[in-house]
């Protein structure tokens, strides 16, 4: 029986979020869109129309309501009622066409070739305007029929276009190697409110991939023969409220081009849970904000990156007409209030969980300068709560981690001038493992300040790998299963100042085979004299060389060997306070050689070997 198309046409522009066709850009990276009063004047130029579909309408007849904007002539909105739709083929959406599907509107995908819907590329010339003012509104995108097959298309794609929404629908089961939603060469794209899942397979895919357009095997396309390849990166997308589970990775990017990044990328207040990979993978993206996100049982929470060790795969030289940019001096990443819980570590032959909770990583030709972590909740973690390389400046702050298998914070081969600042960790590692509460190795001029650490299974903090030139200052440190506070191998001119240490297992604040440190106005309580922690300032230097250790104005209680023990050349002692040493307050071994010692106040002896 011939179906009855529904029309209703007016000069009163609709209420739906369709924008007009000039490029516009995002206020700021976490609000809505915002326009031109050009912008909106062009809006009102095109006339509306309306039409409807009627239930179980087929490709075809779908098709013929999305042509009634073949030629750009409308600002189109196609209503899809409640009812079950199969489609067996993909459909193409044009410029200033909404879709709203009813929430009872279930629409199947029956054919491999193709996406549920992408937008025409018929007249595509490269660039973000081939394409502008597509929103899709609710309805049941279900790709189950398919989904055993071990070849299959995303659910929606979109590339080279402008103002692109996806809003309010469930999206699901698609086949393995496939995504949820593609945006390739996006400028100011919003998916929000959306529950996304389903993928048969084990091969790691994101739900959400944000890609850039460089070739037929980067971003495949149903219309690939006419797409206009330019190494179009997303500039302005916003990914917010939406749920996402049963996929290998929530969100993000596991191909680069050189020279060329994603811009402006906010991710905030979604529910990604139920993760073999990633929650949120970022590679080589300027100007994020990853905030406000409950992530839960996934292989890594958070990871940000511009190296990857399989870079070859995924790293690629750019075309030859692409102009590249240099690499940022600051990518501006923000991960700011999220919950991260309940981490998985697994390795095998396809899927790496990491285990992490956050996971930023650079390399010595592309460090990732300019991270900041701030008030994020991290429990439950299998590795590191926060594990960072090669990431220069970050600043990692009113953190609050918790039951980690490894270190809470852990920064190496080059994460200088770090700031380490009032974060809150607690139960880190297992008793009589390594695991610790901050540590830095090949790191310089970091500042660890106002940190409290209680029950690391290790040392509170740590430096390692010539770490040199750092500040550990104001920390709380309570029960460390090793040292308090520890500089090892090279990691000299350490100032280590105003800590409160009380009950930890090995020495207070140790300094081994380090040549300096300033180590003034801590105070070092061990359980009581019969405990087993062993010296409350323990220095180790440097052999034949002439060290610079000044140890002013410390109160040491309760040791069960020395409050002091020096074997260093050339150490000041000086003004420090000592109480309740089972053996010497102060112990000079054979290696103290033009050490000085003045107005100290101890209730033991001071023995010089």
């Amino acid at each position: 029986m011939k179906k009855n198309y529904v029309l209703v046409l007016s000069s009163v522009a609709l209420l739906t979020l369709v924008t007009p066709p000039e490029l516009n850009v995002l206020a700021n990276p976490g609000s809505d869109l915002i326009y031109s009063s050009a912008q909106q004047t062009a809006a009102k130029s095109l006339v509306e129309k309306e039409v409807s579909a009627a239930p179980g309408y087929t490709s075809a007849e779908l098709q013929n309501l999305l042509d009634y904007n073949k030629d750009g002539k409308y600002k189109l909105t196609i209503h899809i009622p409640a009812g079950s739709y199969i489609l067996t083929k993909e459909l193409r959406i044009y410029s200033n066409t909404t879709i709203i599907a009813d929430t009872e509107a279930t629409i199947y995908k029956n054919h491999q070739k193709g996406s549920f819907i992408a937008n025409d590329l018929s007249n595509d010339q490269g660039g973000y305007t081939t394409s502008e003012n597509i929103t899709i509104m609710g309805g049941v995108w279900d790709s189950s029929p398919i989904a055993d097959k071990f070849k299959g298309t995303e659910a929606f794609r979109f590339i080279h276009a402008t103002n692109v929404t996806v809003k309010n629908a469930e999206i699901c089961n698609v086949p393995v190697n496939s995504h949820l939603i593609t945006f390739a060469g996006i400028k100011n794209g919003l998916i929000e409110n959306c529950k996304l899942h389903g993928y048969d397979g084990e091969k790691p895919k994101e739900a959400i991939q944000l890609d850039i357009v460089h070739d037929s095997v980067v971003v495949p396309s149903n219309q690939s023969k006419i797409i206009k390849y330019d190494d179009l990166p997303c500039d302005g997308v916003v990914i917010r409220g939406n749920e996402i589970y049963d996929y290998p990775r929530a969100i993000g990017s596991h191909t680069s081009i050189k020279g060329v990044f994603h811009k402006n990328i906010t991710i905030t207040g979604n529910t990604l849970h139920d993760l073999t990979e990633a929650g949120i993978k970022a590679y080589n993206y300027e100007n994020l904000e990853i905030s406000k996100n409950n992530i839960y049982r996934v292989g890594v929470g958070i990871l940000a990156y511009t190296y990857i060790s399989n870079e070859s795969n995924h790293y690629l030289e750019a075309l030859s007409t692409t102009v590249k940019e240099p690499l940022p001096e600051n990518y501006n990443i923000k991960i700011t209030d999220n919950t991260i819980s309940d981490t998985t570590k697994s390795t095998s032959s396809v899927i790496t969980s990491w285990g992490d909770g956050i996971r930023v990583i650079g390399n010595y030709q592309r460090p990732i300068n300019g991270i900041t972590i701030v008030n994020n909740t991290m429990k439950n973690i299998k590795r590191y709560g926060v594990f960072m390389e090669k990431a220069p400046g970050s600043n990692i702050l009113d953190n609050t981690i918790s039951d980690t298998v490894s270190t809470g914070i852990y920064m190496i081969n080059g994460c200088d001038t770090a700031t380490v600042q009032n974060n809150t960790l607690e139960n880190l590692g297992s008793a009589g493992g390594s695991a610790g509460g901050i540590g830095l190795l090949n790191s310089n001029n970091a500042v660890i300040n106002k940190n409290t650490i209680t029950n690391p299974a290790k040392n509170g903090i740590y430096l390692s790998n010539a770490s040199s030139s750092c500040s550990i200052t104001s920390n709380m440190l309570y029960s460390s299963g090793g040292n308090a506070i520890a500089a090892y191998t090279n990691s000299d001119n350490a100032n280590i100042y105003g800590n409160y240490i009380s009950g930890y297992s090995v020495n207070g604040i140790y300094a081994y085979d380090t040549n300096s440190a300033d180590i003034s106005q801590n105070e070092i309580y061990g359980n009581d004299a019969n405990s087993t922690v062993k010296d409350g300032i323990h220095i180790q230097g440097i052999k034949d060389i002439d060290n610079a250790f000044s140890l002013k104005n410390n109160y040491i209680s309760y040791t069960s060997r020395y409050g002091i023990y020096v074997n260093a050349n050339n150490s000041l002692i000086e003004t420090n306070t000592v109480t309740n040493s089972m053996k010497y307050s102060i112990y000079l071994d054979s290696n103290s050689i033009g050490s000085k010692l003045f107005d100290n106040k101890i209730d033991n002896s001071i023995w010089q070997n």
